[in-house]
């Protein structure tokens, strides 16, 4: 063989690897690249960035409920207060306002619908992490105040599961069941008023629609 025709082989050679070459290159190499780019460059997921913060909230939670067959029993809308511990848990405190039906024959000395008032503390788990949709589940411990002129005082157990939309980092919503237990023990107006008062229980069963917001105000 010719040194002459030993080179024009080896260029013919050359020529024919070059193709599968670089398609194996491109196939291979440049996928790989661009995983490797969209994982770097992907948002962490929205809950995942609240770690330790403030939180304030507003709710609305209409309800049935009854001393003793269930009924339309009004509505609380509350303001809350607090903290976000992790991604998974939070504290806060709710302010309640709204009114309560006491139907008539079951209480003393009032019944009718009448103004409430109260306050609670609250904590909430969240059982899963990193999706825009987290089921969750609450429990808090409240006092109240039913007043018509007379009313009564009372404290119990709130009860709540549902699931949170969270749009941002710094806002969500949440959709949920709400169940109160909540026992009236004394009346708030003089005894000489309160003729024949005897403690009762009062159980509501409802909805409730929360909008969180998460400032970034800590360090």
């Amino acid at each position: 063989m010719t040194r002459a025709t030993a080179s024009a082989l080896m260029r013919a050679t050359r020529r024919t690897l070059i193709g599968p070459v670089c398609a194996a290159y491109l196939l291979l190499v440049l996928p790989r690249l661009c995983t490797a780019g969209s994982v770097s460059d992907a948002p962490p997921p929205q809950d995942s960035l609240r770690q330790f913060g403030l939180l304030f909230d507003v709710q609305a939670a209409p309800h049935y409920s009854s001393p003793s067959s269930y009924a339309d029993g009004g509505y609380t809308v509350s303001l809350g207060f607090g903290l976000n511990f992790s991604p998974v848990f939070q504290m806060t405190i709710q302010i309640y306002t709204g009114r309560e039906m006491i139907p008539r024959g079951t209480a003393k000395p009032v019944d009718g619908w009448l103004p409430v008032g109260g306050a609670s503390l609250e904590g909430t788990f969240f059982f899963a992490t990193g999706t825009p949709v987290r089921p969750y589940a609450a429990a808090g411990y409240g006092l109240y105040t039913i007043s018509g002129g007379d009313g009564y005082n009372g404290g119990g157990l709130s009860l709540e599961a549902g699931a949170e939309w969270d749009f941002s980092r710094f806002v969500s919503l949440r959709f949920g069941g709400k169940y109160d237990v909540i026992r009236y023990h004394d009346p708030t107006g003089e005894a000489s008023q309160a003729v024949g008062f005897q403690p009762f229980t009062l159980r509501a069963a409802g909805a409730a629609v929360r909008m969180a917001f998460y400032p970034d105000l800590l360090p």
